[in-house]
Parts: C-alpha cells; sequence; structure tokens
C-alpha cells in the first residue's frame, strides 16, 4: 500500500505545482498592479516634499553661517519592480504513520522586490543665480495675493516699497518702520477678503497689471478713500462704482497714474528667513554666525528654533553642527513664510533646469 500511495502523490505532483505556480502568479499581480501605486507612489512623494524642506532650511542656516549652500534637484526616479515566484511540494513513501502530520502538502511564495534608481540634478550657474536675485515678478505677487487666503503676509514678504512708502527686510538705520506701509497693508488685505479689490491682467500687455477697486459706496468708502490717500491717488466721488489703478514696475508714483511698486528677490527673502535663525550665543559672539540689523515688518514674525536634542513638534528639522535646527510646528506665520519661499525657489530651480543642461547625479538604491 505505501509504494501504490507514493506512486498515487507522484501522479498528482504537476497538478500540484501548477496550482501552487498559479496562485503565487495571481498574488504577484496583486502586489505589482495597484497595491504597487499605493505603496509606492505617497512614500516617494512625502520623501521628496520632506528632503525639499530640510534641504531648504539648511540653505537659512548655513546662510546664518556665512557658509556656502548648493541644491540637487530629484529629475527622475525610476522604480525596477521584480517579482519572484516559488512552489514546491513534499511527499512521503512508505507506511504513511512515518509522516503523516510532519510533511507540508505543498506550498508557494511571492518575493517582491523595488530597487529604485533616483536622478539628481545639481542646481547652479547663471541662469539659477539670475533667477535668485532678481526681483519677483508683479504676475508671481498678483497670483500669490489672489489666491491666499490671507494676502497680508504675501504684501510684507514680497513688496518692498509701494510708491515712496518702503518696507525694508532690515533696520540698517535703527527706528522704527513706516506705519503707512502696514497700514496700506491693512486696507489692501480688508478689501480683498471682501472681494472688493481684484489684481487684473492687461488684456493687451500681459506684464501689466491693474487692481481694481469695487467701491461700492458707502459701506467701504471710508477703506478705499483713506487708501487713495496714502498711495497718493485722487479720492473717489460717491458716484464711483470702481476704481482703477494701474501697477506699474517702478520706485515712485508714475507720472501717468497709478501706482508704482518694486519686489524683493528670492534671495532677498531667504536672508531675511536666515536672520530669523536662532543660533547658540556662543556663535555669536565667537563670530561664526553671522549677525543681521534689527527686522523689519515681516522678519519680526519669523522664528527658526535651535535645539541640541531632536525636537518633538517641528513641521521641518535638520541636523546641522551640535543640534537641531527646526520651525514649531504651532508656528503658522513661519510656516506660511516657509511654503511662500519654498514655491518661489522652487520655480527658480524648474526655470534653471528647463534652460541649462547641468550634468546629472544618477544613484542606484538597492536593499
Amino acid at each position: 500500500m505505501g509504494v501504490q500511495h507514493f506512486h498515487h502523490q507522484s501522479r498528482l505532483l504537476p497538478n500540484v505545482v501548477v496550482v501552487c505556480l498559479l496562485a503565487a502568479l495571481l498574488a504577484s499581480c496583486a502586489v505589482v498592479g495597484p497595491a504597487s501605486v499605493r505603496s509606492g507612489r505617497l512614500a516617494y512623494n512625502e520623501a521628496i516634499i520632506e528632503t525639499d524642506n530640510q534641504q531648504m532650511l539648511l540653505m537659512a542656516v548655513r546662510t546664518r553661517y556665512g557658509e556656502r549652500s548648493s541644491l540637487l534637484a530629484v529629475s527622475s526616479i525610476t522604480a525596477n519592480v521584480s517579482v519572484k515566484t516559488s512552489a514546491g511540494a513534499q511527499l512521503g513513501y512508505g507506511d504513511s504513520d512515518n509522516y503523516v502530520g510532519n510533511l507540508v502538502p505543498f506550498g508557494a511564495g511571492v518575493i517582491y522586490e523595488e530597487n529604485p534608481t533616483i536622478s539628481y540634478t545639481p542646481v547652479g550657474g547663471g541662469q539659477y543665480a539670475s533667477g535668485l536675485m532678481s526681483p519677483i515678478s508683479i504676475s508671481l505677487l498678483a497670483q500669490y495675493a489672489q489666491n491666499i487666503v490671507d494676502p497680508a503676509p504675501v504684501y510684507l514678504a514680497l513688496l518692498s516699497s509701494i510708491n515712496d512708502i518702503y518696507n525694508p527686510g532690515f533696520q540698517f538705520m535703527g527706528g522704527t518702520s513706516d506705519q503707512r506701509f502696514s497700514r496700506i497693508v491693512e486696507l489692501m488685505t480688508k478689501l480683498t477678503k471682501a472681494h472688493r479689490m481684484h489684481w487684473v491682467q492687461d488684456s493687451d500687455q500681459s506684464h501689466r497689471f491693474s487692481i481694481i477697486i469695487e467701491h461700492l459706496w458707502p459701506e467701504f468708502s471710508g477703506e478705499v478713500s483713506e487708501l487713495c490717500v496714502l498711495l497718493g491717488l485722487p479720492e473717489p466721488t460717491s458716484e464711483s462704482l470702481v476704481v482703477i489703478v494701474p501697477v506699474s514696475a517702478a520706485l515712485e508714483r508714475p507720472e501717468t497714474g497709478g501706482i508704482g511698486l518694486t519686489t524683493r528677490s528670492t534671495y532677498d527673502l531667504l536672508e531675511i528667513f536666515a536672520a530669523a535663525v536662532d543660533v547658540p550665543a556662543a556663535d555669536l559672539s565667537s563670530g561664526i554666525a553671522a549677525t543681521y540689523p534689527p527686522p523689519g515688518l515681516i522678519g519680526s514674525k519669523l522664528r527658526v528654533h535651535f535645539s541640541e536634542s531632536r525636537p518633538e513638534t517641528a513641521s521641518v528639522a535638520v541636523a546641522y553642527r551640535d543640534g537641531w535646527f527646526y520651525i514649531d510646528d504651532t508656528d503658522q506665520g513661519t510656516k506660511l513664510y516657509f511654503t511662500l519661499l519654498a514655491s518661489l525657489l522652487s520655480n527658480t530651480i524648474a526655470d534653471t533646469i528647463s534652460h541649462d543642461a547641468a550634468p546629472v547625479l544618477t544613484v542606484p538604491v538597492s536593499r
């Protein structure tokens, strides 16, 4: 009987192996298909965002220490996926009492491996420097101011002057900030939130913009009149339903009317942010870290903390020298500024990579 039982199992072996292989292949399809996208896409995206933030924060910290910084942009990620299947069967012969309960009749397995290849593009060159140092365009200013819920931080961060009213990043000569600029920002923010002030691109000239203010007398007559006085514009009459203010890139109010404004560069914003980095007192007194003048309106609202141990409540943190530099997760003002700076820097990097043929560093990652 034992020999007959062995021959019977031998005849079943091919069928068992086929079934096992089919089961393994079906399992592998479930892994490589939608499940692979679910497990991989968000993981790669989160890793890129986290390291981008750390890279930019480190750039600000190194600027505070007067050190050179460099950036690597992720240009591509190629995930090489391999799936190996295995199947096997264990058969006994002779008296069944010798192996019943000790052998696995058949088994199958799937081995899933993912070996990504990540390509980095070093960011640098004349195109990058030009973009970093150039004033932010009125187009970008208008887009950010029109789409962010609270445009006040955008005006405070990006604008350096309106007509002859200045908003310096640093108080080089001491004193206090010009309260007229703060009031202009308050009025523009209030009218924008009430959907009474809009940035409009001129149809005939794509690089020119106008500010359209819906007067709606008398509900906002006081705010509109005060804003016009501060900007040196004619006060609207009670019959004025719409106030059209041409906007130009200029230090003073143009002779043709409207307002002239100047904007900061992305590098200006980076230096303002670097000045907000807390450093150990010993680094300041020894001269290892740079000393900055008192901050202006936007800089006084920012802070990057320092801790000797890894922080527990940080939106982004980076280890450097003998401690950790981080943005507190509850500091919405600094987080918003950091996001704005990251967006502008990302635009500059994207323009640089699209124009310059920079060398690429490709790193295969294996487990």
